[in-house]
């Protein structure tokens, strides 16, 4: 029983994470950008354009380090 609930309370925290916003000029979420990874994203390049992730105003200085670290994962 336990353990069906640590995997319920897993999922949550999942979902709740895939909602949180990585990009923040265009308003991206950390679940598109892991759909994109998932579907054959390797590089920051491919993120952009599949995403348009890493494109705003800010020159990916606030989201390039979180991307760079979601693709090395």
């Amino acid at each position: 029983m336990q353990d069906e609930e640590d995997e319920l309370e897993r999922r949550r925290r999942q979902v709740i994470e895939s909602y949180k916003v990585v990009c923040i000029c265009n308003k991206i979420r950390r679940g598109v950008i892991e759909k994109a990874i998932a579907n054959g994203a390797t590089t920051l390049d491919e993120i952009r354009r599949r995403t348009r992730a890493a494109t705003g105003p800010c020159g990916a200085k606030r989201c390039g380090p979180v991307i760079a670290g979601m693709l090395r994962r």
